[in-house]
C-alpha cells in the first residue's frame, strides 16, 4: 500500500509576471503527540497541524509578510534558510543577533523580499526545535528571462519548455531525522554521560518513514570499508550505529558514563512501518520531473538515488551549476541539490532511495516515484518498487549508501559543482580581509568549538540581539565574533585543528547567513599561510578562483583524521555588502548545540547607521 494522498506538482504555476505580488502567511506552532516513523509518540513540533510544515512557494521578489503565532511551551524564531535578508536584516531569525525569542503565547512578522530565487526552507533556530520538528520547504520561482543552464541537457525546444516547467514546478523532497527522545532530551543524555550522541531511530522523507531492523550482520555488509576501518574491531548495533564508547570517535576526553546512555538510543531496534511518500508524475503531461532534495536532518547526512534514472544536478543551494548526469548525490544538513529527471522508463513504480551518508549509521528511508499511465503494460510487466533491506541489487544504491556497481556515477559531497550564471570571484589582490577559524573539541566529547576554543550560543545575547546595538563588541567578546568592514571581499579560512586528544572530526556542514559565498580552495594539512595570494604562490593547485568556482552557502569539510594528517581547511570568499549580524556554525544539530558556531558581524564600520 502506498500514501493514498496524491502529491500533484506545485501548483501555481509561473505566468511570467515579472512585478513583485505582496504575499502573507501564517505559521501556528504547537506542541503536541506524534510519531512519523510509527514507532513510539512523543511531544513534537507542528506547524498549522503539520509535520513538517507546510511549503512555502514564492516568486522572485516577492514582498513577503509571515506572522508566526508561538503556542510552543518554549521560546523559539524562524530563520529562512539560505535568504540574503540584505535588506530586512531583522528577519534572519537568528535569537541574539537579530531578534529577541518568540515567547509562548507571543506572536511575530517577519517581512522579508523573496530573494534569491531557488530551493530553500525553514526551520527554528533556538536550541535544538528543529530536531523537534520544526521545520518546512520553501520554493522561490525565478523569473522567467533567467539565464538558466539547460542547454547541456538538450537543444530540444520541446524538452527545453518541458524542463523549465518541471524547474517552476518542483517536488521538494525534505529530509530529516528522528528519534523518540525531545531534542532536550538528547542533549541531557550527551551532557550526563559526556558521550557525543548522533544515532537516531530513522530517516525520513516529507515527514514519512519506516524503522527496518535487519540486523547489524546485513548493515555490516552493506556498509564501506570506511565505516568499517572507524568500528575499532566492534560491531554495529542492531539500530546500525557506532558502539557509544569508541575512542577515535569521542576522543581522548572520558571517563563516560555509558548507563546515562539509554539501551534504545544506541543499542536495541523496534521495526515500525508507514506508508512512503508517492510521486505522481505524467510522461505524457510532462516529459521531465523536479525533485529538490533538502538536508533538514538534525544529525544525519543522505545520499539519494532514483532507481532506474539517471539524474541531471542542474541547482546547489539555490544557486544554478554547471549540470551534471549523475545516479548517487551526497546532501548534508542545510545544503539542497535539485535534480532533474527524464520520465522515459517503463510506466510503473521505482523506489527512491535515501541513505545515511557519512559513515556513522547504516539506514535507509523510501519514496516512490510513480508513473500515472500504467493502464496500458501488461500486469505482469509493471514495475514495482522495491523498498526496504535486501533490495539492492534492483537499484543504483544498496540500503548502507554504496554503489551497487562500479558504472554508477555520484556526486560526493565533497564535490562542488561550478556556478552557472554568475561572474567568477575576484582575485586575491582585491581581498581585504582574511579571517580563520579552528574547528576543534573543547573538554569533553560534544562540545564543539568553530574558534578561538569558545563555544558560542547566540541565545547568550536574547534580550540584547546585536543587531540593535550601536557597538555589538561591547555586549559580546570578541573572541565570539568575526567582524569585517563594508563594501570589501573577505576571505574565511575554515580550518579542522589537529590534536591528539580529538582523533576523529565527521565532516562539518558550515553554514553561512546572509549571501552566499564562492568555495575557492581547499587542501589537506595546515593553512600556515597569511592569505590566499601567499597561498597560491606556492600551491595553485589547491586553488580555483575562476569559472570553475561553486557559489554557495553551505560549506562541507571532509572526513578529518588527526593520525593521518595535521589539519584540512576550505577556503570562502564572500562581499560584505551591508551590515549584517551574521553567524556561522555547524548545521548538525549536537554540534551546534554543543557551541559549533561564530557571530559573523558584517559591516561593523557602518554598524551605528
Amino acid at each position: 500500500m502506498y500514501l493514498s494522498t496524491v502529491l500533484f506538482p506545485l501548483l501555481a504555476l509561473n505566468l511570467g509576471l515579472s512585478h513583485a505580488r505582496f504575499v502573507r502567511e501564517t505559521l501556528e506552532l504547537t506542541w503536541e503527540y506524534g510519531s512519523p516513523n510509527g514507532g513510539t509518540p512523543r511531544e513534537m513540533v507542528f506547524t498549522n497541524g503539520e509535520y513538517p510544515g507546510p511549503d512555502l512557494i514564492f516568486d522572485e521578489d516577492d514582498d513577503v509578510e509571515v506572522l508566526v503565532i508561538n503556542n510552543l511551551p518554549f521560546n523559539t524564531t524562524v530563520h529562512w534558510h539560505g535568504l540574503e535578508m540584505r535588506e530586512t536584516p531583522e528577519a534572519d531569525g537568528v535569537p541574539g543577533l537579530t531578534q529577541t525569542p518568540i515567547e509562548p503565547g507571543a506572536t511575530f512578522t517577519y517581512r522579508f523580499r523573496a530573494y534569491p530565487a531557488g530551493t530553500f526552507w525553514y526551520h527554528s533556530h533556538y536550541k535544538g526545535l528543529m530536531q523537534d520538528g520544526q521545520v518546512g520547504a520553501m520554493y522561490i520561482r525565478r523569473k522567467p528571462d533567467a539565464l538558466r543552464p539547460y542547454a547541456v541537457i538538450t537543444e530540444d525546444p520541446r524538452e527545453l519548455a518541458e524542463i523549465q516547467y518541471a524547474e517552476d514546478n518542483p517536488y521538494l523532497m525534505l529530509a530529516t531525522d528522528w528519534t523518540y527522545l525531545t531534542s532536550a532530551e538528547y542533549h541531557n543524555i550527551e551532557v550526563e554521560s559526556g558521550y557525543n550522541v548522533f544515532c537516531v531511530d530513522s530517516l525520513l522523507i516529507n515527514g514519512r518513514g519506516s524503522v527496518y531492523c535487519p540486523g547489524y550482520q546485513y548493515l555490516e555488509e552493506v556498509s564501506d570499508d570506511g565505516l568499517t576501518a572507524v568500528l575499532e574491531g566492534t560491531h554495529l548495533t542492531e539500530k546500525g550505529c557506532l558502539q557509544p564508547d569508541l575512542h577515535n570517535v569521542q576522543g581522548d576526553y572520558g571517563p563516560w558514563n555509558l548507563s546515562a546512555v539509554p539501551t534504545e538510543v544506541v543499542f536495541n531496534c523496534t521495526p515500525s512501518s508507514v506508508e512512503p511518500p508517492v510521486i505522481y508524475v505524467d510522461p505524457e503531461f510532462n516529459g521531465w520531473v523536479s525533485l529538490n532534495f533538502i538536508g533538514g536532518a538534525a544529525q544525519k547526512a543522505i545520499t539519494f538515488s532514483v532507481d532506474n534514472h539517471p539524474m541531471w544536478v542542474y541547482e546547489v543551494d539555490g544557486q544554478f551549476v554547471e549540470p551534471r548526469e549523475v545516479e548517487m548525490v551526497g546532501v548534508y544538513s542545510g545544503a539542497r541539490y535539485a535534480v532533474m529527471i527524464k520520465l522515459d522508463q517503463t510506466p510503473g513504480d521505482y523506489a527512491i532511495r535515501i541513505a545515511v551518508n557519512g559513515g556513522d549509521q547504516v539506514m535507509s528511508v523510501y519514496a516512490i516515484l510513480s508513473y500515472v499511465n500504467q493502464d496500458w503494460i501488461h500486469r505482469e510487466n509493471v514495475p514495482k518498487a522495491a523498498i526496504g533491506p535486501h533490495t539492492d541489487t534492483v537499484g543504483y544504491m544498496n540500503y548502507g549508501g554504496g554503489n551497487t556497481s562500479a558504472d554508477v556515477r555520484q556526486l560526493l559531497f565533497t564535490e562542488n559543482l561550478p556556478a552557472f550564471g554568475v561572474p567568477p570571484p575576484p582575485p586575491s589582490s582585491e581581498v581585504s580581509t582574511t579571517l580563520r577559524t579552528g574547528m576543534i573539541r573543547v573538554n569533553n566529547s560534544y562540545s564543539w568549538s568553530l574558534g578561538n576554543n569558545v563555544l558560542y550560543e547566540p541565545e547568550m545575547t536574547s534580550s540584547t540581539p546585536l543587531l540593535f546595538e550601536p557597538d555589538p563588541l561591547a555586549v559580546i567578546a570578541p573572541k565570539y565574533a568575526l567582524t569585517t568592514e563594508n563594501n570589501t571581499w573577505v576571505d574565511i579560512v575554515l580550518e579542522i585543528t589537529a590534536d591528539p586528544r580529538d582523533l576523529i572530526h565527521p565532516p562539518h556542514p558550515i553554514h553561512k547567513h546572509g549571501n552566499r559565498a564562492y568555495i575557492i580552495g581547499n587542501g589537506v594539512g595546515k593553512f600556515r599561510w597569511e592569505n590566499v595570494s601567499a597561498a597560491e604562490a606556492e600551491v595553485p593547485d589547491l586553488f580555483y578562483v575562476n569559472e570553475t568556482a561553486a557559489l554557495r552557502d553551505t560549506f562541507v569539510t571532509d572526513f578529518f583524521d588527526s593520525r593521518l594528517m595535521d589539519g584540512a581547511w576550505i577556503v570562502i570568499r564572500y562581499f560584505v555588502q551591508d551590515k549584517f549580524p551574521s553567524i556561522l556554525h555547524c548545521h548538525i544539530a549536537s554540534h551546534q548545540m554543543g557551541g559549533m558556531a561564530l557571530a559573523l558581524l558584517d559591516g561593523v564600520d557602518v554598524w551605528d547607521s
